[in-house]
């Protein structure tokens, strides 16, 4: 089976940028966004949310009160993520009206939901409303997918057999970067334990191809960052990649 016009070409479109030093890094923040709004931080503001996420990896943090107030505690020694609450007045306004106006900001800390024990929470569905591309090739190739909260340490995993992966975001490229450990599974029976550089080689260019097919956003910088992360030859080590990359875009049908 051979890819189609349109994989082959932003396979080659991939290859080029990086060949040619275009490394360009998209910058953003993704997060799973709660289904329900059950959690404190589903009313801050938008820059709030994102620092609490970036510091925690978690889209549930909450002062120490609160998590007790749902009859959790904060683990003794867990660190503290910081976000920043208004400091505000209230003054009279040229029409003799009282009005809040803000006047500075403080820290205040908070804790991740992974940081605290105690009485469980109410389930989360944390499904996009949109299923990424390649979601019904999932299901063809029989990989469960489940959107919810990952560990700190990552935005989603494989199991060694391919056969499920978790996402713990709703950044496309994490979910392609999972499915394509899952298609490379299917080509060597199993997956190797652990972090290896060239699986992890694989799966993301492999993604940041996916990315460049269906139009979501040019994500060659932070996949060369990835790579490089793994390889001291990051573009020796894409070169050795690319027979199996399209393998597996071969495996998911593109």
């Amino acid at each position: 089976m051979q890819l189609s016009d349109k994989a082959q070409e932003a396979l080659n479109q991939v290859v080029a940028r990086f060949q040619s030093g275009d490394l360009s890094a998209v910058v953003e923040v993704v997060r799973l966004r709660r289904q329900a709004a059950d959690a404190p931080s589903q009313s801050w503001s938008l820059s709030n949310q994102v620092l609490a996420y970036i510091q925690t990896h978690s889209l549930d943090c909450r002062g120490y009160r609160q998590w007790e107030q749902v009859g959790r505690q904060v683990r003794k020694g867990a660190r503290a993520a910081w976000i920043l609450a208004p400091i505000t007045i209230l003054i009279e306004n040229e029409d003799g009206e009282k009005v809040s106006v803000v006047r500075g900001f403080k820290s205040v800390p908070v804790f991740a939901v992974h940081d605290t024990d105690g009485k469980p929470l109410p389930q989360v569905d944390y499904t996009p409303p949109i299923l990424p591309p390649l979601s019904d090739v999932a299901r063809k190739l029989g990989v469960t997918v489940a959107w919810q909260p990952t560990p700190a340490d990552r935005l989603g995993d494989c199991d060694l057999t391919g056969q499920r992966i978790r996402v713990g975001t709703h950044d496309a490229q994490v979910f392609f970067h999972e499915l394509a450990h899952a298609a490379h599974a299917r080509l060597n029976g199993h997956l190797r334990g652990g972090q290896h550089a060239d699986q992890e080689t694989i799966a993301e260019f492999t993604a940041c191809v996916l990315m460049q097919l269906y139009g979501l956003g040019d994500r060659s910088g932070n996949a060369w960052r990835y790579i490089r992360s793994y390889n001291s030859d990051p573009i020796r080590a894409i070169a050795e990649a690319l027979t199996t990359v399209e393998k597996v875009l071969e495996v998911l049908g593109v």
